[in-house]
């Protein structure tokens, strides 16, 4: 009997693997909204959204929970320090000047998924006062919304980029605070029009798999997979 589990528990990595990593993302969370010279907060949690599955950060998949957190407006560009809280990673700041303040993860888990290179992208945007001056974020790919709180019933447009190029035809999956969740297509602007239907933290997401060969800490691939996210806020 125990080497019938020991088996089953080996075929579950070794075809299941992959899928178990795919269906968990990081994401950010924080008020889109800021106070000069006030600190603000900013988490960021590994799961899955859609099913309220929150990890334990010595949980999270390969090297996640040593990932860098940055923050870029249009002055400079920081790294914030992180503190393990035990559900998610925390990190503030102190916005000097008003204006739009880009808060991004760009991190590929150490470890292969397979043969499979996977690579966690988040995003946030903070607006502090009137100024709409901003850095553009670093992203591979990013998502453009309106920077504000929602109201529940609005209709929230959602541009998915690569660079700076829409990206048609693709799925975004919009997932609420209360486990409901849809899945939208792009339209020929790469956008989107999602219900904000209740109010809580909304938390977008878009996943992409490519072709490409390359060696990742001494162990070779042939995909990469990118797995995007963003939050908006809804009362």
């Amino acid at each position: 009997m125990y080497y019938v589990k020991q088996l089953l528990i080996a075929m579950i990595l070794l075809f299941g693997g992959n899928q178990i990593v795919q269906a968990h993302a990081i994401w950010i969370e924080s008020n889109p909204v800021g106070i000069k010279n006030q600190s603000h907060t900013i988490r960021v949690y590994y799961g899955e959204y859609a099913t309220g599955e929150i990890e334990k950060t010595k949980d999270w998949y390969s090297d996640l929970n040593q990932l860098k957190l940055n923050l870029v407006n249009s002055e400079n560009k920081v790294e914030l320090k992180l503190t393990d809280k035990g559900d998610y990673l925390e990190a503030s700041f102190v916005p000097a000047k008003d204006g739009i303040y880009q808060i991004f993860v760009s991190h590929p888990a150490k470890e292969l998924g397979g043969t499979t290179r996977y690579e966690f992208l988040a995003q946030s945007q903070i607006q502090v006062g009137k100024d709409a001056a901003y850095a553009a974020i670093p992203l591979a790919a990013h998502f453009i919304f309106q920077n504000k709180i929602f109201k529940t019933n609005d209709l929230v447009e959602i541009q998915l980029l690569r660079g700076n190029s829409p990206v048609a035809d693709k799925e975004v999956l919009v997932m609420s605070p209360n486990g409901w969740s849809k899945n939208y297509k792009t339209d020929s602007q790469g956008k989107i029009k999602a219900e904000a239907i209740w109010a809580g933290t909304y938390v977008i997401e878009n996943s992409h798999m490519a072709d490409q060969s390359g060696t990742w800490n001494d162990k070779t691939y042939n995909k990469n997979w990118q797995g995007l996210t963003a939050s908006f806020q809804v009362k």
